[in-house]
């Protein structure tokens, strides 16, 4: 790939401390209703070895603090609720990051982003310790009664009944409660482990609900039955703007949640902007035997409202190791992969892995796994941000290959685009190495150190993140900052690792076919595939430490090469490794990382999923025309679960901003 190529591609592509940014702790406020459940790790048959759940307010002070009163339970008391009182710290940031200890288990953290809708509401997991956990909350309103909530919902269910993996069982429902306490019959749609996996139908008939005093009462789908996907009597919570129902059963490990339904006909358009996301999940396998694989994440969704979105998720997976007589191990990831989709009049979608429906006028989604996975995926809007002067928007730091959104960590050398207004008086493109770190009158400050720049103009930057912004270097998080002739703007914090990897695709906009090159230089494409047996070149960035060290801004060299440290890197074509002859920094070039990839055989014809799988990471957005062995294109669903590589653990953890013990 050419110098002014690469300029031209990473630039032109439509539009100094290093702790955890706390200017956003004022937005979690006064009373938050709050459901997490919790599950600690998996036995070596694949069961729970235990679990726990909690349900009821936690109060924020604004500073840092909150206390919680409520109900919990766990498997040590099945069925029974106990009074529960505790605090806790967080920390929020200015663009919605959030970590707090956890309500189940305080000696871990749970990871989110705090919401526009509800408002406020959040969603996190806790992803760095030995747990997995969905944490959901909903700030409180005031006076509330019955007739608050009223008109239409739509509800996902997951429910790990009596911590029993093999009880399992999800649902979907819409629900119309008419304000004076009654929502009639509910037509519940799902699956349960028990049923055998089937897609089963039930009607739920004469639910009931009562809300008084800051939105708290009951929801009553019947007698309690191993048999119906949902029943029983459950609290119920609503949100202080209405568009959000919580309830659970507080002695079990289940959670419900709603949110109002969309008003005329839905359109891709529904599904558009930032959404943070969280999700507890188990992956189930019908072979000569059942298997388990129970993980959880927090994340980020980026839908461009046309069919097109850009998820990043960190994961944390159990999974079976090869002593079967060894409980299940842990796997904590990155995972950032595309999707599209197709919503439905109705506000449906799918693609391929979950079934969703979109809700709230488009600020919330909802969504169940399919196809064995169970799942309960809470999806909430994020803040629409905007500034005067010198503005960097606080979701814009995207890697300028992939395009992973906001909770996708930045790595060391990877190139950032950085999006807002006023950044710069002009546009000015760079065309020399060693990279300046001041172009047309500006800065990039990272942690306080001027980085170099590739690209500068009034709506985006790019520009290379140093080397020293690493856990490598005990720097877990990156503050960015543009001095634009002397006027700061805004600082804007994201979390750091070791690396972030993306692939160019040829379009600029991190999907689609990958800007990947035969051996003579040629753009691989449809009409020119890749063969068996061939070696291709990749471009991307973000795959963090390289050997010989390479100076912030400065070209590569090329004898020696300076390779990536990460020697567990792998390219898979669809479902077929690549081999790496080089996997390192181009030669002459700054910030572009280039894989030599020789193409295996057994590959598939057709558009293969370029799946990059590291240590830390794997990444799934790119695709790679291929002249294969079959006529078969690459299944979307199987390419965008994570694991394709055979579950290697990942040692090295994320320390939370307040527990430095990970």
């Amino acid at each position: 790939m050419s110098r002014v190529f690469f300029y031209l591609f990473i630039c032109l592509i439509p539009a100094a401390a290093q702790t955890f940014d706390n200017s956003g702790v004022g937005t979690l406020k006064g009373d938050y209703f709050v459901r997490e459940v919790l599950i600690a790790g998996q036995n070596a048959d694949g069961t729970i070895s235990s679990a726990g759940s909690v349900m009821g307010i936690v109060t924020f002070d604004g500073a840092g603090n909150y206390s919680f009163k409520g109900q919990g339970t766990s498997t040590a008391a099945l069925g029974t609720a106990t009074s529960q009182s505790l605090t806790g710290i967080y920390e929020a940031s200015g663009n919605g990051l959030l970590v707090m200890t956890s309500l189940v288990d305080q000696t871990d953290v749970c990871y989110g982003g705090i919401a526009a809708i509800g408002p406020s509401a959040f969603v996190a997991s806790a992803t760095e310790g030995t747990n997995i956990d969905l944490l959901v909350a909903i700030p409180a309103g005031t006076r509330v009664t019955a007739a608050s909530l009223k008109g239409g919902y739509t509800a996902a269910y997951v429910d790990y009944l009596n911590a029993d993996i093999t009880m399992l069982r999800q649902a979907s429902f819409n629900l119309t409660a008419d304000g004076a306490g009654n929502i009639g019959s509910v037509a519940v749609s799902g699956t349960a482990v028990s049923f055998g996996g089937k897609a089963t139908n039930q009607t739920v008939a004469g639910v009931t609900y009562t809300l008084s005093g800051e939105g708290s009462g009951t929801v009553n789908f019947g007698a309690a039955s191993s048999t119906q996907l949902i029943s029983g009597a459950k609290t119920l919570y609503e949100s202080a703007d209405g568009n959000i129902i919580l309830a659970a059963n507080p002695g079990g490990f289940d959670m419900m949640v709603g949110i109002r339904g969309l008003t005329g006909a839905a359109t891709n358009g529904s599904s558009s902007g930032l959404y943070f996301v969280a999700s507890l999940e188990d992956t189930v396998t019908v072979g000569s035997s059942t298997t388990h694989q129970l993980d959880a994440y927090y994340g980020s969704t980026n839908a461009n409202g046309a069919g097109t979105a850009i998820s990043h998720n960190r994961f944390q997976q159990f999974f079976a190791q090869a002593d079967p007589t060894q409980p299940y191990a842990e796997d904590v990831f990155d995972f950032t992969y595309d999707a599209m989709y197709s919503v439905a009049s109705n506000g449906t979608f799918n693609d391929g892995v979950y079934n969703y429906q979109a809700g709230a006028s488009g600020n919330a989604f909802l969504a169940l796994g399919t196809n064995g996975l169970y799942s309960l995926v809470v999806g909430f809007g994020a803040p629409h941000y905007s500034g005067n002067g010198v503005y960097l928007n606080p979701t814009g730091i995207v890697n300028a290959a992939s395009y992973a959104p906001i909770t996708n960590p930045v790595a060391p050398y990877e190139v950032v685009t950085l999006f807002g207004s006023g950044l710069a008086a002009s546009t000015v493109i760079n065309t020399v190495i060693p990279l300046p770190t001041t172009l047309g009158g500006v800065q990039v400050l990272i942690n306080g150190m001027a980085a170099p720049l590739f690209y500068v103009s009034p709506g985006q930057i790019a520009v290379e993140v140093p080397r020293e912004i690493s856990p490598d270097f005990g720097v877990q998080n990156a503050t960015f900052q543009v001095v634009n002739n002397n006027v700061m703007s805004n600082a804007v914090t994201v979390y750091a690792w070791y690396e972030s990897p993306g692939l160019f695709s040829a379009g600029g906009n991190g999907v689609g076919p990958a800007a990947a090159q035969h051996a003579n230089y040629t753009l691989i494409t449809s009409g020119s595939p890749a063969k068996v047996g061939e070696t291709i070149i990749l471009y991307g960035t973000g795959f963090g430490s390289v050997n010989p060290v390479v100076a912030d801004g400065a070209a590569a060299p090329s004898g020696p090469l300076s390779t990536i440290n990460d020697t567990n890197t792998t390219l898979f074509l669809g479902q077929t490794a690549t081999t790496l002859p080089f996997a390192g920094l181009t030669p002459g070039d700054a910030g572009l990382y280039q894989l030599n990839a020789t193409v295996g055989a057994g590959t598939a014809s057709g558009a293969q999923s370029a799946i990059v799988d590291t240590t830390y990471s794997e990444s799934v957005e790119a695709s790679i025309a291929v002249a294969g062995t079959t006529g078969l294109a690459r299944t979307p669903a199987a390419a965008r679960r994570p694991g394709i590589r055979g579950n290697m653990v990942r040692a090295k953890r994320r320390p939370a901003p307040m527990v430095q013990v990970r």
